[in-house]
């Protein structure tokens, strides 16, 4: 691939110095004597607040408070979100677990993806699919063009991301890493269970994409101190800032910043790097 046709993939990006860093290191890793073997080329991005908002809910805070009879969830979710932001931590997880608890995998799945169907952004008006950030959309179409493989990491729920992977990340269902819980087969079926695996949260992030691949991500993306340990144990780091109110959200994670300065991690700036944020808005 030219360096001007991986140029013109990233055409929501402004010309900024970010975007420039990107494109060089893609170059560097995939052409000439330093190209890295396709078999070791591993991205990865967070979710939340990486591929899509996670204000003012995340979609899978937002499924929860759309379950019938949940007025106990719904409380204990909106209280969630003051702890932790996106709802991806393991308070979240554990209402899913129980909610869940004793249905089928397809049961789940069915439930999820009728949500996500009919359910709207209360400020974008829009699917949850389709509020995926479109310069983080077109880095991962680039990253495939170049031949590498492209994780979705997260702390949210890995089965509920794999019901929209493909709409909305343009990602194969088993290159989604979450945290779950346990599922056993029981009488034909494949049935969740209430007890949770180790979340995808700080180091779990790396450690659970070395048990997947075998291997580290050379480029990995991520926007809170949660993905810290994915950010270090990469090659080139994109730490994504929220600093856009009008066209996003702004809520800038000051220890995060700080990680990046420290770790010589690339910052994108969401007002100044993207000159759009979704496609088609």
């Amino acid at each position: 691939m030219t360096p001007e046709a991986m140029h013109a993939a990233l055409a929501s990006w402004r010309e900024t110095s970010t975007k420039s860093a990107i494109l060089d290191f893609l170059h560097l890793v995939t052409a000439g004597a330093g190209a890295v073997p396709v078999e070791r080329r591993l991205a990865a991005f967070d979710d939340d607040g990486t591929l899509a908002p996670e204000k003012p809910t995340s979609a899978l805070s937002a499924f929860l408070e759309s379950l019938p009879d949940e007025r106990r969830a719904a409380t204990l979710v909106q209280h969630a979100g003051e702890l932790f932001p996106g709802l991806t931590g393991p308070g979240t997880q554990e209402l899913v677990a129980d909610r869940f608890d004793g249905k089928t995998v397809e049961e789940f799945e069915s439930q999820a993806a009728a949500f996500l169907r009919a359910d709207l952004h209360p400020r974008f008006g829009r699917p949850w699919p389709a509020l995926t950030y479109a310069p983080m959309f077109e880095l991962a179409a680039l990253l495939r063009e170049l031949q590498f493989t492209v994780y979705v990491v997260s702390g949210s729920s890995r089965d509920f991301l794999r019901t929209m992977a493909e709409s909305a990340y343009g990602a194969r269902r088993e290159h989604v890493i979450g945290t779950e819980v346990e599922v056993e087969y029981r009488d034909g079926r494949l049935v969740r269970k209430r007890k949770l695996n180790l979340p995808d949260q700080g180091p779990g992030k790396p450690a659970h994409l070395w048990d997947r691949t075998g291997g580290t991500a050379l480029l990995a993306a991520g926007n809170t101190m949660g993905d810290l340990e994915l950010l270090d144990s990469a090659r080139f780091a994109l730490l994504v800032n929220h600093d856009d109110a009008d066209r996003e959200y702004s809520y800038t994670d000051q220890q995060a910043l700080a990680a990046s300065r420290t770790h010589g991690w690339t910052t994108v700036s969401m007002r100044r790097d993207f000159a759009t944020i979704f496609a088609n808005v």
